[in-house]
This record gives C-alpha cells, structure tokens and sequence, in this order.
C-alpha cells in the first residue's frame, strides 16, 4: 500500500511554499534581467543527452508508470497518480491555448527538418505553459508526496522535475517564462489535488454502480467536447497550415484516458479485484512482463493506425482504449492467470 494518504505538514506545507516562491521569484527575476533564452545550448552533443531527459516527461513514460504501479503496488495510488497527471494535462492545455503564447526562437532545429516539418520546428503548439514541467510535478511530484517519508525518494523526484524543466529550455522549446508558468501550474494543481481527493473519492464511492459509470462518461464528454470545440486547431497553432480537428489534440487524449482508465477502474474494484499485493514476487514480475507488453502492443497498434482515421475523436477512442485495457482487461487476464497456479 502506499506510504501515506494524509495531507502535508505544517512543516512540509511550508518547505513547500517556500521552495515554490523562491523559484517563482528566482525565476522572474532573471526573465526581468533579459535571461529567458539564455539556457539554450547550440551544442548538438548537450542537446541530444537532454532531449533523451525530457522523454521522461512524455506521454507514454506515464503510461508505463501508472501500470507498473496498478499491476505491482497499488490500484488506488496508480489512481490517483492518473487523475494528478490527467487534471492538471487538461488545465495546461486550457492555458495554453488561453495565452496563445509562441514557442521561442530557439525552436529550430535544421537537423529537425523533414518534409512533414519544413520549417524545423520542434513542437507545433503554443509554449505557455511548459505541459512537460506541469506533468513532471504531477507524476513524479506526487510519487514524491506519497513517499516523501522516505526522504531519497523526495530528492530523486525533485532532480528528475527539475531536469525535466530544464531539458525543455536547453533543447530550445521553452523560454523560462514557460517552465515557470508550468512549474506554478503543477505545484498549485498537486497540492489542491492532494487535499481534495480523499473528499472526492469518499463521495465518488458512495454512489452506486451505474451512477459512478454515468458520471465518468459524463465528466469525460463534457471535457472532451469542450477542449475540442473551444480550441478545435488545438496542437496545430504554429503548423504551417492549421487543420482543424487535428490528432494532434492534446485535451482528446487526456479526457480518452479519463474515460477508458475511469470505467475500467470502477468495474475492476466491482467485478475483478486484482490484489497486487496478495502475490508474492514471482508473480508481480510475470504480471508486469506481461502486462507491459500488451498494453505496448496495443498503445503501439492504435498508434500506427492513427493516419487512417486523422481526428481528435480518434485520438479520443484510442486512449480511451489504452486505458481500459490496462485498468480492466489486464487485470482480468492475471486473476485467471494467478488462479489457474
């Protein structure tokens, strides 16, 4: 189980806070100085190491994240790390397209261009703020969190959160304006997070079966239709010719999962009840061998397919799949699997 449910300290609240405005103040203190690009290196060597670093904050790292921890650790933390990486995703976005900020100059990349990408660009969204720095603190910040009685965790976490950020500036994607405003962004939406979801799951459980069911789908369209409706072009902003209900939708994503992950969740705490706990060793590594390479065959058959379909209601459906078959399927096949020995 994990370490700790509580809420923080005083104490840790406050270390906290103060860790946040140091940073925020450091921060625009040198934006002010004229320093907001100057992290970029020319160097093609020091890019290529951190443009292998910021992988740790894309979307298929948390994907294998979230099944380590549900097929080995815990259900209910794998959970709660989703909704944190999955909440605050959704917000990023919907700032994002709010400030229509554009990447910086150091955005080009001539070793990047391509005939699907004349103009070199790197990413082809707007830069604030940074998703990569916002969903660092939301996954490894709360792993950190949870685990932050164990004090080397809490220090691992915070060296990959700051290397994250840092790779973004490095690379050339973001300024430091972006990282910082991503940086805001998650701290402020993890410790709301971490107070209100033990209020929200004890509500959340109370409903019966067929109202929880309603209410995901419910949440989950509603967010959907209105990332896709209010930012149609979302992701495509700096392409060179903008196309509308692009794949390249973030929001589609995020609220694919929150619906896949969100029924499968309910429906195997009703029906399954895989106890990751109950199994000893040996098991929890068969099941993780396994799991992992189906749901990479799955992830990655939807991905090849995705040219044939184009749209953010296919992006929608295939996330929506990667996360019931994780949250249900999976699970499902390691109960018959662990009874059958």
């Amino acid at each position: 189980m994990s370490e700790s449910n509580k809420n923080l300290s005083k104490n840790e609240l406050i270390t906290v806070s103060i860790i946040f405005v140091v940073v925020l103040i450091t921060g625009l203190i040198l934006i002010a100085l004229g320093f907001n690009e100057a992290f970029y290196s020319s160097s093609s060597t020091i890019r290529s190491i951190f443009k292998a670093i910021t992988y740790l904050g894309e979307p298929i790292v948390f994907i294998v994240m979230v099944a380590v921890f549900f097929i080995i650790y815990d259900k209910s933390f794998a959970k709660n790390l989703t909704l944190s990486l999955l909440f605050t995703s959704y917000l990023n976005e919907f700032f994002r397209n709010i400030f229509q900020d554009p990447r910086p100059a150091t955005n080009i990349d001539p070793g990047e261009v391509s005939p699907e990408n004349p103009a070199g660009l790197i990413e082809t969204y707007y830069g604030f703020p940074s998703g990569h720095t916002a969903t660092a603190i939301a996954t490894w910040g709360y792993i950190g969190y949870d685990f932050r009685k164990r004090l080397y965790i809490v220090i691992i976490m915070g060296i990959i959160i700051f290397l994250v950020a840092i790779s973004r500036m490095i690379i050339g994607v973001h300024d430091l304006q972006d990282v910082i405003g991503g940086f805001s962004l998650g701290l402020v939406v993890l410790l709301l997070f971490t107070y209100l979801e033990p209020y929200g799951t004890k509500q959340f459980n109370a409903l019966n079966l067929p109202i929880k069911l309603i209410v995901i789908v419910v949440v989950s369209l509603v967010l959907f239709l209105l990332g896709t409706f209010l930012f149609p072009t979302s992701g495509t902003e700096l392409l060179p010719v903008p196309v509308a209900f692009s794949d390249t939708g973030r929001m589609s994503q995020v609220t694919g999962v929150l619906l896949g992950f969100g029924i499968a969740y309910v429906l195997e705490n009703e029906y399954v009840k895989y106890e990751p706990s109950k199994l000893d060793l040996k098991w929890k590594i068969i099941n993780l061998v396994i799991g992992l390479v189906i749901l990479f065959v799955v992830y990655f058959a939807l991905e090849a397919i995705r040219g044939v379909f184009d749209s953010v209601f296919y992006r929608y459906a295939r996330y929506a799949i990667v996360g019931f078959v994780l949250a249900y399927l999976i699970p499902l096949l390691f109960v018959k699997l662990n009874k059958i020995q």
